[in-house]
Formats: C-alpha cells, structure tokens, sequence
C-alpha cells in the first residue's frame, strides 16, 4: 500500500511500510498459530495494541481525506484522493479481520478450556485481562445451567464439575489441551538440534525455511518463542 500511496505524494502520511508488513506477518503467524493447536498461547499485548493504534490512525485519516473530498480542498496537484481512501481502507479491512480471527480463535479455546484455564496460573498470565474476564463469566455461566438442568438431579457425590465424584480426590473432569498431536512446523529461524522424538534421543538441525510434521509438544518452545509457525 505504501508504494501505491507513494506515488501519488503521499508517503509523508504513513508509518514505516516495512514495520507495517512485519506485523501483518506477525498476526497472520498468530492466528495460524492459533488455529492449529489447543495449546493456550501467550496473548500478543504489544502487537495487538500496535495494530490497534495503526487502525485509528488509518480510520482517522480516511476520515478527513472524504471531509477534504466533500468540501473540494484537494491536496496539492489536485490530486484525486479516491485511490488512497481505497487503498487505506482495503489495509484496514485486512488488519481487522486479522484481528477478529485471532481473537475467536483464543475465546474458542479458552471457552473450551476454562476449568483448567481457571485452575492453572501460568494460562492465566498466558490470557488477557478481558480473556481472563470473559473466562470467568463463561465458566460461571455454564457452571450455573449444568447443575440447574443435570446436576441438581443427580446423586449427591455426582454433583460436581471437576470430578467424576466426589469420592475420589483428582479432578478427572477438567478438560486438558492435547499437545501430542501432530502438526505441521515452519522454522522462521535457525533451530539447532531439536529432540524429535520422546526420549530426546534423536536430533535434528532445524533450520529457517524447513518444513516438519510432528508432534506439537516437542516443538511447542519453538513456537511460543516466534522461531517457528505451525501452517
């Protein structure tokens, strides 16, 4: 977009085109990241919130580029502001269903998993503040029909949510995310040698640009450190 914009003299206007792109790469990685395990990752506060400041800036600008269309007070060579109102607001639909598609993706997972999530500190500092909010709420919600509609009807040593029952002391009930299974892993950068098996007996030397199947949790670190995106 930058480059259309550029020549057309507008280039005075916009941000860094290059930071732009990396971090649309950076919230498609997200999502895909996402999308392709149950593991409950590390909310991206900063990259969030830098593309939400972008998206309020581009909002604004498109704004009072049709207020200057309306009243005639073109920039300078007349030059037709049809194209870059185009151009930003085809960038701000693309950010923001970017946006959107991370955002269902983790309230998918952390609906699904909001007894353990709830159970466990470390997820918890993985979630966001509105995530943790919403998790309570759901938990809570869900929590109250369950026992209105089934539980309230059955025995008295079945009427909980984390357990089988009450007469056994481990939560057997409490969904949990299945980080063996197999996926597909694109290095973003150099690796080393990863243990690819469960024993952490047979290493492979990773690196950028090659492509694996295997199991999540043997590369669960490289994906939450950003040096590989799960496609």
């Amino acid at each position: 977009m930058a480059d259309v914009l550029g020549t057309l003299g507008f280039t005075q206007d916009f941000a860094d085109g290059l930071v732009e792109h990396d971090d649309f790469e950076l919230l498609t990685n997200a999502v895909r990241n996402e999308r392709n395990t149950q593991d409950i990752l590390e909310y991206k506060h900063d990259l969030v919130e830098r593309v939400q400041q972008r998206l309020e800036d581009q909002i604004a600008r498109v704004e009072s580029w049709k207020e200057a269309s309306k009243s005639n007070r073109l920039p300078e060579d007349d030059v037709d502001l049809s194209v870059p109102i185009l151009c930003c607001t085809l960038n701000i639909n693309r950010f923001r269903f970017l946006l959107k598609a991370y955002w269902r993706a983790r309230l998918q997972k952390i609906e699904r998993f909001a007894t353990l999530i709830l159970d466990n500190n470390e997820l918890q500092r993985n979630c966001s503040p509105k995530e943790l909010n919403h998790c309570l709420q759901y938990f809570v919600a869900v929590g109250k029909c369950l026992k209105e509609v089934v539980l309230a009807r059955l025995p008295e040593e079945f009427q909980t949510l984390v357990q089988e029952s009450q007469l056994t002391d481990t939560r057997d009930m409490i969904p949990t995310p299945r980080l063996d299974r197999c996926v597909f892993v694109k290095l973003l950068k150099d690796a080393g040698h990863v243990a690819v098996d469960a024993e952490g007996q047979q290493l492979v030397d990773m690196k950028a640009g090659d492509i694996y199947i295997i199991q999540y949790n043997l590369v669960q670190r490289l994906v939450q450190q950003d040096i590989a995106v799960l496609i």
